[in-house]
């Protein structure tokens, strides 16, 4: 709407726009006026604290990667696939993960596994060996490191699944079709043609991704505890600090992973230049 009169409808839009933003700049506002500079510092320089921070960027991160790797194909398959039955059922399953509680996810989880070690006491064999393989999985995962990348994972795909599922929808499949006709392979167009046009939403997926996997809190400390130094995450470092009533170090952490938020969001803007979910395909 540059360069048009704006009306009296575009004024009350843009009015609750405004407000809903200032109220978020309230509360932050409102989180910053709390803390002390010494519940700061004390943070700030908390060896228990650098290692949660760490751990979160690291589990984050490889969630964000493993969760790209998984969604590309996935969202091409259901972008492309859409009139099979099997694909309209599975798009299902994308929108129950996004729905359902993250806390479900978490338990069922955690079940999973314990319902391996019920299985190896059958007397079935087949039961009993897949009844081994879920428990020895179970033992790599529950309460370890690497229960929280699973659990980020299940939780944090589903969103990078369907809105670069939106990208993919958003190209003409007969931009594949005249590729096709000249000579390109169905792998050549793909990764020559198909890919390049959706960087933006896979951008977009993966920040979706990341963002859900960096706060994530409920099902990790189901699945993986909270051990200080070994399994604890900034999410779950708020918890501890509000279970034993230290509310100014929550909201000091809650700030930090707000700013490392925002910084990754303002640089990834950056990198793709403009409003990241304003379309799939590239400019």
């Amino acid at each position: 709407m540059k360069g048009e009169k704006r009306t009296l409808f575009d004024g009350i839009t843009l009015s609750v726009l405004l407000i809903f933003c200032g109220c978020v700049a309230i509360l932050v506002v409102a989180n910053v006026s709390y803390i002390t500079a010494g519940a700061a510092a004390e943070v700030l320089n908390s060896p228990d604290i650098h290692a949660a921070l760490l751990l979160t960027l690291i589990t984050s991160l490889v969630t964000t990667v493993f969760s790209v790797l998984i969604a590309i194909p996935a969202a091409y398959a259901l972008s492309r696939n859409g009139d099979l039955v099997l694909v309209k059922a599975a798009d299902v399953v994308v929108d129950l993960l996004i729905v359902v509680p993250v806390l479900v996810v978490g338990v069922s989880i955690l079940v999973f596994f314990r319902a391996g070690t019920i299985m190896t006491g059958s007397e079935l064999t087949i039961v009993r060996l897949i009844g081994r393989v879920i428990s020895g999985a179970g033992d790599l995962f529950i309460y370890r490191q690497s229960g929280i990348v699973l659990t980020q994972f299940v939780c944090s795909v589903p969103f990078a699944i369907r809105i670069i599922k939106t990208t993919f929808d958003e190209i003409p499949p007969r931009t594949g079709q005249v590729a096709r006709t000249l000579g390109c392979t169905p792998t050549g167009v793909f990764f020559r043609l198909t890919l390049p046009m959706a960087f933006r939403g896979i951008i977009a997926g993966a920040l979706l991704a990341w963002a859900r996997a960096f706060g994530l809190f409920g099902p990790v400390s189901i699945v993986a505890g909270a051990v200080r130094k070994k399994t604890e995450v900034l999410a779950t470092s708020i918890f501890l600090e509000i279970s034993i009533g230290r509310l100014e170090h929550a909201i000091t952490i809650s700030l930090v992973m707000i700013l490392i938020a925002a910084l990754a969001l303002g640089t990834i803007r950056m990198i793709t230049g403009g409003d990241l979910f304003s379309s799939g395909r590239s400019r």
